[in-house]
């Protein structure tokens, strides 16, 4: 078992925030890393929010957010019941890449959620096979294929 750490997002991590959006792995899948770094200061005293860094041996490699599922309302998400929690996350440093470090930190950010919500859900896109496969690890289920926002088919997978 890893020790995984979670601390909020500060504004001051946002530099760090963006060369990590700005690496290869990460910007296939989430682009725009001007718009991203606009929301996450947005986003940074709203109570709906929970944003992390996550580290290791108190070195930083990952995000993750997560929210109430409900509130924005994004059609993926639209048949969850109130109190649902999504998450999205993604590794920042590559370094950290297929050693099982993204299903660890995934499973132990559930296993604090879990506490205070009943389920929680992901949305990666369908062509994001590697994705899918961590969040399973992670022990999400597939629930739905489902259509986003922005016209991309997720994989609306929960961990109930």
């Amino acid at each position: 078992m890893r020790n995984f750490t979670f601390r909020k997002l500060k504004s001051t991590d946002l530099p760090l925030v963006r060369r990590w959006l700005d690496a290869p792995h990460v910007k296939a899948w989430w682009p725009d890393a001007e718009r991203h770094v606009a929301m996450m200061l947005d986003d940074l005293n709203s109570a709906g929010v929970d944003m992390n860094i996550v580290s290791l041996i108190d070195h930083p490699f990952a995000f993750v957010v997560d929210y109430n599922a409900n509130a924005y309302g994004q059609p993926q998400y639209a048949d969850l019941p109130p109190g649902a929690r999504a998450m999205d996350s993604f590794v920042g440093d590559s370094a950290f890449m297929g050693q099982g470090h993204a299903s660890g930190y995934l499973s132990a950010r559930v296993r604090d959620l879990r506490m205070k919500h009943s389920m929680i859900a992901v949305a990666p896109n369908t062509k994001d096979i590697h994705a899918i496969n961590i969040y399973n690890q992670a022990g999400f289920k597939k629930r739905r294929l489902a259509t986003a926002r922005d016209g991309s088919l997720v994989q609306v997978m929960t961990h109930l």
